[in-house]
C-alpha cells in the first residue's frame, strides 16, 4: 500500500513539475515576434520573415545561398525577379535538417511561397556537422515552443536542445544576429589556387560519415511533402563548385533525379560544373555580387518563367567561361 501511494505521489509530482515547466516555455515562446529586423542587417529568418506573409521566391541552403541577401544582394534580387523573396538560407553550415525545421516554422506562421529555390551542396548530404550536430544555426533565432518541440522529434542531440534553451535570455537580437562579415561579396577571388581547394575537399571528406547519406537524404522527402502541402514548387540547384570531382555529389545527383522524377512540383539541376570562373566569386566557395546577379539573371529567371524546364545547354552556356 505504502509502495503504490510512493508511486502515486512520486507521479504526480512529476506531472506537476513538468506542467510548470511547460508553462514557463510557453511564456517565454513567441515573445520577440514583434521585433522585426530587416534582411539586410540581420542573420535571423525568424525575426525577418513575419506571419501570414506571402513571398514569390524563396531559398534554402547554407552560406553559398545566404550571400544572395547579404550586402544589399537582397534587393537586387527582388528587383531583378520582380518577385519578394525570403531567404531561408542559414551560414554556418546550414543543412537538410535546419533547411526542414525552418521551412516549417516559416509555414507554421502562415506564410506563404511560390517557389523554392534549394541550393545544394553535396556535403550536407554526408556531415553530422551541417545537421543534427550544428550549434550554430539556431544561434541567432529568438525562442519558440515548437522549434523545440522539433529538435525533440528530429533527435538533436541534448546540447543543441540546450544551446537553443539559453536564447532565452537573449535581448539585443540586433547585435547577436549582425552578419559579421559585411562587404564581402563586393569582392573578387584574385586567383583560383589549386592547393586551397585540395585542402578544402580533405577537409569536407574527414567530416563524412560512412552510413550519413541514407539518414539525411530523406529529409529532401520530407522538405518535398512540406512544401506540397503548403503549395509551393521547389527547384534544387546543384550549385556550381570550383572543385573537381567534389566527394559525394554522384549520389546526391541520383537522390535529386529521383526525387524530381514524375513530381510536378519538384524540379532538379546539376550546375556543379558551370561558371568556372573566379569573376564571380569572391573566395572558393560563394558568389560575388557579379555572380549572384548573373546567377539569378540567367539560372533563376529563367526556371520561374517557363513553363517546361530548361534545357542546361539552352540557359547555362553564357555562365561558363
Amino acid at each position: 500500500m505504502q509502495a503504490r501511494t510512493f508511486l502515486f505521489k512520486t507521479a504526480v509530482f512529476g506531472l506537476l513539475n513538468t506542467a510548470i515547466l511547460l508553462a514557463v516555455l510557453m511564456f517565454f515562446s513567441g515573445r520577440n515576434r514583434d521585433i522585426h529586423l530587416d534582411i539586410a542587417e540581420t542573420e535571423s529568418n525568424l525575426l525577418v520573415s513575419g506571419e501570414n506573409q506571402h513571398y514569390g521566391v524563396g531559398l534554402l541552403g547554407t552560406s553559398r545561398g545566404r550571400v544572395f541577401s547579404r550586402d544589399g544582394n537582397h534587393q537586387l534580387v527582388e528587383t531583378l525577379l520582380g518577385k519578394r523573396l525570403i531567404n531561408l538560407a542559414k551560414g554556418g553550415g546550414g543543412g537538410l535538417m535546419p533547411a526542414k525545421l525552418h521551412l516549417s516554422y516559416f509555414y507554421s506562421r502562415g506564410n506563404s511561397v511560390d517557389h523554392i529555390f534549394y541550393l545544394v551542396d553535396p556535403w550536407v548530404f554526408f556531415s553530422a556537422i551541417n545537421n543534427e550536430n550544428n550549434n550554430f544555426f539556431l544561434r541567432d533565432e529568438p525562442f519558440e515552443l515548437s522549434i523545440l518541440w522539433q529538435l525533440l522529434i528530429d533527435q538533436y542531440p541534448l546540447d543543441r536542445v540546450f544551446s537553443y534553451l539559453q536564447m532565452i535570455a537573449v535581448n539585443d537580437w540586433q547585435a547577436i544576429s549582425r552578419y559579421a562579415g559585411p562587404g564581402l561579396t563586393d569582392g573578387t577571388l584574385k586567383k583560383i589556387e589549386e592547393p586551397k581547394l585540395k585542402k578544402a575537399r580533405e577537409h569536407y571528406l574527414e567530416r563524412y560519415g560512412k552510413d550519413s547519406f541514407a539518414r539525411y537524404s530523406q529529409y529532401v522527402d520530407k522538405i518535398d511533402e512540406l512544401a506540397a502541402r503548403n503549395g509551393s514548387k521547389i527547384t534544387y540547384i546543384m550549385l556550381p563548385l570550383l572543385i573537381a570531382d567534389f566527394p559525394g555529389i554522384a549520389e546526391v545527383d541520383r537522390k535529386m533525379r529521383d526525387a524530381a522524377a514524375g513530381n510536378n512540383h519538384v524540379s532538379y539541376y546539376n550546375l556543379a560544373t558551370d561558371m568556372q570562373n573566379r569573376l564571380f566569386f569572391y573566395d572558393h566557395m560563394h558568389f560575388n555580387k557579379k555572380g549572384i546577379a548573373v546567377f539569378t539573371e540567367q539560372v533563376f529567371a529563367p526556371i520561374l518563367d517557363s513553363q517546361e524546364p530548361y534545357q542546361t545547354q539552352n540557359f547555362l552556356r553564357p555562365l561558363k567561361n
